[in-house]
């Protein structure tokens, strides 16, 4: 269990995803609790506030998957680029998710430490050997699209020597999906599933 789950970095609102006028469509509800059951109570509060306006969550569902798990990104990148979006954003709820999803991809611990450092200049930990250098190069697009909503013309000739125009596409829309997220579930207040929040129970 990562201590920084309880980070003060985390912003703390209440739960509004069942805040009066939200109305759920029956297989909705089945939804969630389909999710809830498959991934052992450690998946599914998302749907919560996604479900709240149900025009959007099946188009939102079907455009995430093509970015996150069948993009074309490798899933150490693409966990890597959400995990620093999530740390940058104050989404204590994808920090967590992709976090466990990071590892099950490859990152390792010390590869996750220092993309959840704490400076929001540069890449993170550039100093240290945890990242190699491509993805220390792809994380950099992190802080220049949300303080800018542009790749920076040196990270962006980096990036090209490796990936193709696709694949940087992917990345910049993978940054903008999961920040976008990061505002609704701050936003609604969405909790995490007991076993992230009380791990021993």
């Amino acid at each position: 269990m990562d201590e920084r789950v309880d980070s003060p970095r985390w912003r703390e609102l209440p739960d509004r995803t069942d805040a009066p006028g939200v109305k759920r469509a029956r297989r909705h509800r089945a939804l969630i609790a389909l999710a809830k059951r498959l991934t052992r109570g450690r998946s599914y509060q998302f749907l919560r506030v996604l479900s709240i306006d149900r025009r959007l969550l099946r188009p939102f569902l079907a455009f995430n998957a093509r970015l996150m798990p069948f993009g074309k990104l490798d899933r150490r990148q693409t966990e890597a680029l959400i995990l620093r979006t999530a740390w940058l954003c104050g989404s204590r709820y994808e920090w967590t998710q992709h976090r466990a999803m990071g590892l099950e991809a490859g990152l390792s611990e010390a590869e996750i430490e220092a993309i959840g450092a704490e400076s929001a200049a540069g890449p993170p930990d550039s100093a240290s050997d945890a990242l190699d250098p491509e993805l220390r190069d792809l994380l950099r697009i992190v802080p220049e699209l949300l303080d800018d909503h542009t790749i920076g013309e040196a990270t962006y000739e980096r990036l090209s020597r490796s990936l193709s125009p696709a694949e940087i596409l992917e990345a910049t829309l993978l940054v903008g999906n999961y920040a976008m997220l990061a505002g609704a579930l701050n936003s609604f207040g969405v909790p995490l599933e007991g076993a992230w929040a009380n791990p021993s129970s």
